[in-house]
This record gives C-alpha cells, sequence and structure tokens, in this order.
C-alpha cells in the first residue's frame, strides 16, 4: 500500500473509532438535562483526581432524605469509591466528596438514585454520566512546567527621574518606601490599599496610606504578596506567593481565615482575583494545566505542549466548592489573540486576570489573553455572552465611541446596572496606549459604548497589571501598573477630568492593583476621634485630652506621636504600653502663632522594625480672629443629631446631622411598635453637615414600606462607623409626631 493511500486509511480507520467512541460515551450520559448544574461536565475530560461532584436541581432539599447510598460512584480502574454526600449552606447544592483520589486516565460514572426528596416531597430524578480523569497528576504537570521554564520576571520600569514636587520625608520609620507627591488637588477623602513588589528582590510591603502617602499600616514581607484589598464583607485579603493561598485579616490585622482552591488545584491557585461575598462564599481561580498535542490542533504545534487553563470555584462558607467552571470545556486553545504563539511548549492562551460579580449574581470573567469578558452563568455554567475587543475572535458586540476598543485588558468592575469599567493595558494598540475606561452594555441589542476614558498626556502605556475603580463619590482611582517611562503609578481623577492626586513609587517597586477605601483599625481608638479648637487667640493655647484604648487582648506598644504642623503638640511622653482593654488619657495642645484655620491629623502608631499600626485623630482648630473660607457652619466639629423642623409636621420635615470624619452613616425612620417604615440615608458621607427630607404621605427614600404612613409617633435613628468592622462610632435616636 502506498503511503498516500494508508494515510487516507489510518484517517479512516480514526474516524469510525471516534464515531463508536462518542456514541458509547454519551450512552453513558442519561436524564442530566433535568437538573441546573452537575460538575464536572458529563463526558468531559482532563479532570483531576481529586475533583469532587457537584449536583444542583435547583429546588429546595429535606436533608433527612439524604444518605450516601443515594449516589454510587465507580472508577473503571480503582471500581466503586465511596465518599460523604452532603448540603451545602444554600440548601440546593449536593456535594459528593470521595475518599480516595481517582486513579489517572480511568472513566469514572456516575450512576444517581431517586431516593433523594425536595422539601415538597418531590423525589430528585435519577440520572447517570461519566467524565475521564486527566492521564497525569496536576502536581506532577505542575512540577514539570516549573522545572522546564525559567521565571518570567515582572517588565522592570526604566530608571528615571522624580517628577513629583513634594517628596515624603515624614519620619517613615523602618524602610517603608518613600513615595513622590506629583499633584494633591483635593482629593476624596480614603485611604489607599496597595501592595509594594519590589522589583529586584523577593520584598513586598502590604500597606494603607492617607492621601499624603504617609502609611498608617504596612508589613513588610520577604515573599512576594499581592492583590491586597478590602472586600465587600469590610475584612482584608491579599495573597500570598510562598503559601499560594489567600489571607484574611479583620481590623486588628489578625489573620482569620484563608482561602485557596480544592479538588486538587491548590498548588496552582491564582493570584489574581479573590471575591468574598457577604455570604461567607468565595470565587477565586487557580491555574488548570494540561498536556495538550498541540500538533493535531496548529500546524508545527508541540506533541506534548503544557497549556494552562484556568479553573474558576466558588467555595461555600465551609470551603465545600459549590460551583466549578473550566476554560477548558468553554473556549478553544486557537481563540487566544494573534501574539500568543501555539507552537511554543508553555502556552497561556487565556490568561484569565480578573473576576467580578454582576447585580443578577453572575460572574464576569477577564482574560486578557483573548481580548474578552465573558459572562458567566453561576446557577447553570453556560456562557451568557462574550464580549471583546477589536482582536478578539469571539466578540458578539457592536462598540459605540470607540474605534481603538480594549486589548489585554485587566480589572473589570460593575458599578451600574449597565456599566462597566475596567483597565485597558492596550497591548496590541498601535501605537501601544493604556487607558482607565467605562463602558455601558446594552446586553439585549448586544452594545457597547464608551462613555468615560482617561489616558496620561503623554500617553502611558503599561505592558502588565494595572486597575481603575470608580469612587463613590464619582471620581476615578487608577493604578498604572508595570509601565515605562516616566510617568506616575496612582492617579484620582476628578468627574471633569482634572487630576486630584497624583502618586509615583520609588523605581524600585510596582503595584499589581490599587484601591481606595475608608479604613479604620479597632486595635486600639480613641474617644472622640476628633477635635475642634474654636476661638483660641493667637499667643495662647488650648488643651483637650481623648482617651485611647486598647480593644485588644494583648498588650500594645505606642513608639511615638506625628503631626505635621506646628500649631499642635501631644502632652505625653512615648514609648508606653497599653495594656488589654484599658484607656491612656493623651492630651493635645493646640497653639496657634498666626491667625487661621488649621487641620491636621494626628498619627498614634505602634511600630516594629518590619510593621506599622496607626490610628488617626483629626485635629481642626481656628483663632479667634475672623478670617475667608472658615464658618461655623461648615465645621463639624462631633457628631450631632438634631431634632427635626417642624415637629409636629405635616407632611414633610427636614433632618440634620454632622460627622466630624468620613463615616457610614445609616437613617432611618421607624413606627411606635419598632419597625422599620424608611432608610432615608445608607452611604458613605465625608466629613461635614447634613440634611434629608422626610415625607410623611410617601416618599423617595431608599427602603419605604407600601401606602404612606398614618398620624402617630414615629422615631429616627442615626447609626454611624466611621469604618465598616469598627465599634459604632455615633448611635443616637429622636422622637416626631406626623400630625394628618
Amino acid at each position: 500500500m502506498k503511503r498516500k493511500d494508508f494515510s487516507y486509511f489510518f484517517k479512516f480507520a480514526f474516524a469510525i473509532f471516534y464515531f463508536i467512541f462518542i456514541n458509547s460515551s454519551f450512552s453513558q450520559i442519561i436524564g442530566t438535562d433535568k437538573y441546573q448544574y452537575i460538575s464536572p461536565i458529563p463526558g468531559s475530560a482532563g479532570i483531576l483526581q481529586e475533583n469532587n461532584i457537584i449536583i444542583r436541581q435547583g429546588a429546595i432539599i429535606d436533608f433527612t432524605t439524604i444518605n450516601e447510598t443515594s449516589i454510587e460512584v465507580t472508577g473503571s480502574i480503582c471500581g466503586k469509591n465511596s465518599g460523604d454526600l452532603i448540603l451545602s449552606d444554600d440548601l440546593k447544592t449536593l456535594i459528593f466528596n470521595h475518599q480516595i483520589p481517582f486513579e489517572a486516565g480511568e472513566e469514572v460514572i456516575v450512576n444517581f438514585e431517586a431516593n433523594i426528596k425536595t422539601i415538597t416531597g418531590n423525589k430528585l430524578p435519577p440520572f447517570k454520566f461519566n467524565f475521564y480523569i486527566v492521564s497525569e497528576s496536576n502536581k506532577s504537570k505542575v512540577d514539570r512546567l516549573i522545572s522546564k521554564t525559567k521565571t518570567i520576571p515582572d517588565v522592570k520600569k526604566e530608571t528615571r527621574p522624580k517628577i513629583g514636587k513634594d517628596k515624603l520625608a515624614y519620619n517613615l520609620s523602618g524602610t517603608f518606601p518613600q513615595l513622590t507627591i506629583n499633584i494633591s488637588n483635593n482629593p476624596s477623602p480614603g485611604n489607599i490599599f496597595i501592595a509594594l513588589n519590589s522589583i529586584y528582590e523577593s520584598l513586598t510591603y502590604l500597606a494603607i496610606m492617607g492621601n499624603n502617602g504617609i502609611p498608617i499600616y504596612y508589613s513588610k514581607s520577604s515573599g512576594i504578596q499581592r492583590n491586597f484589598q478590602l472586600q465587600p464583607n469590610r475584612l482584608l485579603t491579599y495573597f500570598d506567593q510562598n503559601s499560594n493561598k489567600f489571607f484574611e485579616m479583620d481590623s486588628s490585622y489578625k489573620i482569620i481565615d484563608t482561602f485557596y482552591c480544592k479538588n486538587g488545584f491548590e498548588p496552582t491557585t491564582d493570584f489574581h482575583d479573590l471575591i468574598v461575598l457577604e455570604n461567607g462564599h468565595s470565587i477565586l481561580m487557580a491555574r488548570d494545566v494540561q498536556v495538550v498535542r498541540m500538533d493535531t490542533i496548529v500546524a508545527g504545534g508541540d506533541s506534548a505542549a503544557m497549556v494552562s487553563g484556568y479553573v474558576i470555584q466558588e467555595l461555600d462558607a465551609n470551603k465545600n466548592v459549590v460551583f466549578q467552571w473550566r476554560t477548558l470545556d468553554h473556549f478553544h486553545i486557537t481563540d487566544a489573540t494573534d501574539d500568543i504563539n501555539l507552537l511554543n511548549r508553555f502556552i497561556n492562551p487565556y490568561h484569565c486576570n480578573s473576576l467580578a460579580t454582576d447585580f443578577d449574581g453572575n460572574i464576569l470573567l477577564s482574560s486578557r489573553h483573548l481580548d474578552e469578558i465573558t459572562k458567566i452563568n453561576r446557577v447553570t455554567g453556560e456562557i451568557i455572552w462574550r464580549w471583546g475587543g477589536s482582536k478578539s475572535k469571539n466578540n458578539e458586540f457592536l462598540f459605540i465611541n470607540d474605534p481603538i476598543t480594549f486589548s489585554h485588558q485587566h480589572n473589570i468592575g460593575k458599578i451600574s446596572g449597565t456599566n462597566i469599567t475596567m483597565f485597558d493595558n492596550g497591548n496590541l494598540h498601535a501605537p501601544s496606549l493604556s487607558r482607565a475606561l467605562e463602558y455601558s452594555l446594552d446586553e439585549v441589542n448586544k452594545t457597547a459604548t464608551l462613555i468615560w476614558s482617561f489616558s496620561n498626556n503623554p500617553g502611558t502605556f503599561s505592558g502588565a497589571s494595572g486597575s481603575t475603580q470608580r469612587l463613590s463619590g464619582g471620581n476615578s482611582f487608577i493604578g498604572w501598573g508595570i509601565h515605562e517611562g516616566v510617568s506616575p503609578d496612582l492617579t484620582e481623577v476628578n468627574v471633569d477630568g482634572s487630576i486630584a492626586l497624583d502618586i509615583s513609587l520609588p523605581d524600585s517597586f510596582s503595584s499589581y492593583r490599587v484601591y481606595k477605601h475608608t479604613w479604620k483599625t479597632n486595635l486600639f481608638l480613641t474617644d472622640p476621634d476628633s477635635i475642634f479648637y474654636k476661638s483660641v487667640s493667637v499667643g495662647d493655647s488650648a488643651i483637650s485630652s481623648v482617651l485611647l484604648k486598647n480593644y485588644s487582648s494583648s498588650p500594645i506598644n505606642i513608639t511615638s506621636f506625628y503631626i505635621k504642623n506646628s500649631v499642635y503638640k501631644v502632652e505625653h511622653p512615648v514609648p508606653f504600653t497599653l495594656i488589654p482593654s484599658e484607656s491612656e488619657p493623651i492630651e493635645i495642645k493646640f497653639k496657634p502663632i498666626t491667625a487661621g484655620f488649621f487641620k491636621d491629623t494626628l498619627h498614634i502608631r505602634s511600630d516594629t522594625d518590619t510593621s506599622r499600626i496607626a490610628q488617626v485623630l483629626f485635629l481642626s482648630g481656628r483663632t479667634d480672629t475672623s478670617f475667608s473660607g472658615v464658618s461655623n457652619e461648615n465645621i463639624a466639629m462631633s457628631y450631632v443629631l438634631e431634632q427635626n423642623y417642624p415637629n409636629p409636621f405635616n407632611p414633610s420635615t427636614i433632618i440634620k446631622y454632622q460627622i466630624p470624619v468620613t463615616s457610614r452613616v445609616t437613617l432611618k425612620i421607624f413606627d411606635i411598635l419598632g419597625c422599620e417604615v424608611e432608610t432615608l440615608v445608607d452611604e458613605e458621607k465625608p466629613a461635614g453637615n447634613y440634611e434629608v427630607e422626610f415625607f410623611g404621605g410617601g416618599g423617595t427614600g431608599i427602603k419605604r414600606n407600601e401606602g404612606s404612613i398614618t398620624s402617630s409617633v414615629y422615631f429616627y435613628q442615626i447609626y454611624v462607623r466611621s469604618s465598616w468592622g469598627n465599634p459604632v462610632s455615633f448611635l443616637k435616636t429622636k422622637k416626631m409626631l406626623l400630625l394628618k
């Protein structure tokens, strides 16, 4: 037989074998269409040996009917595999955790019997399906990947001259890097969260800083740590590369939890993102390394290429995997943009780098090497839509007002019902240009309208990393990632496009992302947390006292005080030790030498050679001489809730309050039985005086019970925290009367 004929015969025989194999596999899949979600996907291959089995029909399950005999899991090599069948905290999801790992290369058959019931008494439908275990363990693949590839260093910034005007020389103890303030023009209140990674050595500073770049917290580590952020549950998380885990800290900076992927993906948990939800669930990613015959996919491909896919996992509050989604099941390797070389031995065709939850609860995934944002149904695992830039191969959207679209993006965030922000690295733009972007998505008509963008002038190109965050007041906070040339690292942009804050890091440090939030430690607190000195004559002085209390169970060593303005002075020796649960009076003197209004902050510090924890006390004072720009009405001296006016009222009344520092404010109306009538305020507010109107005949508050309210006595209550997770700063209730 000629070689050409043999080739045809071989292809024909392979096609027959493939047809028989596929149909044989499908015959194992029965009844799974009656379920919302099953993992692994029936018939899928490349499943890790430790992978659990997840079953969700959609109804609430009667937990008393659950028993291990309901499910039979059998491997073609290892035989019947026993395990535990448990119910997740959503009361809908069943999880089978097998006792021993599956054997490499075996087929697994899952047979589910109909003896588990829902709370309505209905039996769950029976089903049967199979899946195939990967032929090589994940650990050995990862070991090969690490041993046969060199560590690719981050793109190094060029050594550049400092362009800032205000170099910090603010008594930074230890070796904390010195930042440069290029522009500071009334930035929004809050603190900057950043992980400062050394470019030239294994060294990181996790830090929380004020707008002036002065840290109120930092921790030095001889390793790489990334993605230091405040989670929606108001706890802190960061990724530690040495342990390959995310750590969670409370407001006292105590580590209280860890997060990492399960089902055999522990060693490849990915640093790019972690979301900790209010219900205790977490969403994170891992690399899914597969050995692939790329020579059967692209001409000239490697016959044993190491392809790095990704897996998304949702863990419940008990750290059970209740949702798993793999790029291998939904994307093609050839979906990668054309700059990704598919002929290499080691290929990263997706590079998933950002996760977000949409307001409908579904997952938004950013895949840098696809130039794509993908929306994934968190219930079923199905792809809802694929939105890509001009180099994407699967874009479903029409771009409006953006001729260059986005490329190799980072850090997606959903900020309203339709709007999404991102950091566009712009690697494939011509010329290369990085931008912070906001789009309005029409998910029905599949349009993406660019409504805001910002890039530096001259344009910055950040080849990797970067972030865009929309702040509560409308400003945008941008981290420029790893960039080239003379450029800032952090920028806050006003709504009108002007720059409110611009900071440069030292040449030897870079940052993956930056964030801005209000924050306050509860390790030790002052009472009150602000002081106002009123009408002090020039040359005279006034002294006020605060109590500094240790809220921890261990002694705290207070090492120093820091105040920038010399008109304020702390009248207390340092260092001293605060014993647990005890308070220490601290006296602060205000002595103006010229007429004016003076605002400052007192940093009360507990420093070591490698760390700082500081509490901030807000100071303001004025002389008895009148001057422009300051009035009693504009100065919030303390927490106040005033009596409503008019009272009695019909149909509306005004409620006034003031807060001396940026705080989370909740203002609610209750009836005489204590039932909530309306939420008037529930948001973060900067220091100042406020008023809000309450309408007794119907209103526009955040929460309003059906129908108008009747004539009666009502109560309004203000609840203030200077930072989420901290003790209540102010709680006050007053009475009012509605007469109709």
